[in-house]
């Protein structure tokens, strides 16, 4: 039974496209660029563009289920992209949204309303997720955290039962792999409401920063989100939606935990999960240098980026890649010495901070095999991208010999 995602390379379709890799399922992944997706093992790159549906033939030629998520804000285009999956599969699997009803028209219901319509009339068998907001949204935020301690935005008591990526691509994987879920209509939600101002406090609680959310009034907004999205129809909902769930909270429902056996994550979970997305270069060096002096090395460690590179010519070894091949050259250099204390310095940040910041490290360490005690120093200077740290530069003071 092979599957194609469509929408792969988002928030939600990188969590089902490793999660049906897991499974030994055949996996294919619809990209633009196949040669640059960087999908796990085991899962085949497809080439293919949702606005070119002649160009999904060969994505969709020997599948039997596609998940899908339709990226645009309008219907505009879907019917020939559904004709053509219908042509091929039996089964999609549609992320939907909870604001979609029954009861009214598709076109009353926006966007996911008339792609669930779409479906239906296509003769393919269908489930819809039709899931409360994604709490990845919370990242447009992101750009105000890193650069200051405010955040601003209409409507702070909104009341949101945001619903974590990896929640929705579990029930994803049920959906597709296991039987009985043909005509259903899931409402998924997180597992509380959260207000907006609650959302920046947790975010700042978990990056060790005090936010605070300052209230934007609704008409500055809308100009900034009609400049960003483009579609008045789209903002004027999304305003509308905030403002009501003011007095009136999203549902919450516990639908994750009885398709998967295991509650919906919480905001608290999310932010953790994303910390590195929220984090200021002064937030990495702070929190690095903190765990560093408290002896607390396993902190560290989500401060650092896998593929991280360390530059320290006079190590014998001018560059190391991977953080992995990064410790065992850690392991080795001090292989031969007793370290008594180690002093850290800093961090030492310029006017602005961007993206660097320097550590000056002292050492008191005994050379075992000549029974020397002396002191080494050195200073290292790191860049963050991400909110993780992505590279090391050491220029030694002393240089490091018994």
């Amino acid at each position: 039974m092979t599957t194609l995602i469509i929408g792969a390379t988002g928030n939600v379709g990188r969590h089902l496209t490793a999660s049906l890799a897991r499974t030994e399922l055949p996996v294919r992944a619809l990209t633009r660029r196949p040669d640059a997706a960087g999908f796990p093992a085991g899962v085949q790159a497809v080439g293919g563009d949702l606005t070119d549906p002649e160009s999904l033939r060969v994505a969709l030629d020997g599948v039997d289920s596609v998940f899908l998520l339709w990226p645009f804000r309008s219907a505009e285009g879907a019917a020939p992209v559904i004709e053509t999956i219908a042509k091929y599969a039996r089964k999609v699997v549609y992320l939907s949204a909870f604001s979609v009803r029954d009861d009214v028209s598709p076109a009353e219901n926006g966007v996911w309303g008339e792609i669930e319509d779409l479906i239906r009339r296509s003769g393919v068998d269908w489930t819809f997720l039709r899931a409360g907001g994604f709490a990845t949204n919370t990242l447009g935020w992101a750009g105000q955290i890193r650069t200051g301690d405010v955040v601003r935005a209409p409507y702070a008591g909104a009341q949101r039962s945001l619903i974590h990526e990896a929640d929705l691509a579990a029930v994803a994987v049920v959906a597709l792999t296991e039987a009985g879920h043909t005509g259903q209509s899931y409402i998924l939600t997180g597992p509380a409401t959260v207000s907006q101002a609650d959302q920046v406090r947790i975010i700042g609680e978990t990056i060790g920063r005090p936010l605070r959310f300052e209230e934007q009034p609704p008409e500055e907004a809308r100009a900034q989100m009609l400049a960003m999205w483009g579609n008045a129809e789209f903002v004027d909902r999304a305003l509308a939606h905030w403002a009501s769930i003011v007095t009136e909270p999203e549902p919450v429902v516990d639908t994750v935990e009885q398709l998967t056996g295991r509650p919906a994550r919480t905001f608290a979970d999310w932010a953790a999960d994303h910390a590195a997305d929220f984090r200021s270069t002064g937030d990495v060096a702070e929190a690095y240098v903190g765990a560093l002096r408290r002896g607390a090395l396993a902190e560290t460690m989500p401060l650092l980026a896998p593929d991280m590179v360390r530059v320290a010519p006079l190590e014998g070894v001018a560059e190391v890649a991977g953080l992995e091949e990064i410790m065992a050259n850690a392991q080795r250099l001090t292989a031969d010495y007793e370290i008594h204390e180690v002093t850290a310095d800093g961090p030492f940040l310029g006017d602005g901070a961007g993206e660097q910041f320097a550590v000056k490290f002292t050492f008191d360490q005994t050379h075992k095999p000549s029974g020397v005690r002396r002191s080494a120093r050195k200073l290292t200077l790191y860049t963050v991208q991400g909110g993780r740290i992505v590279r090391e530069e050491v220029a030694y003071v002393d240089a490091p010999s018994a």
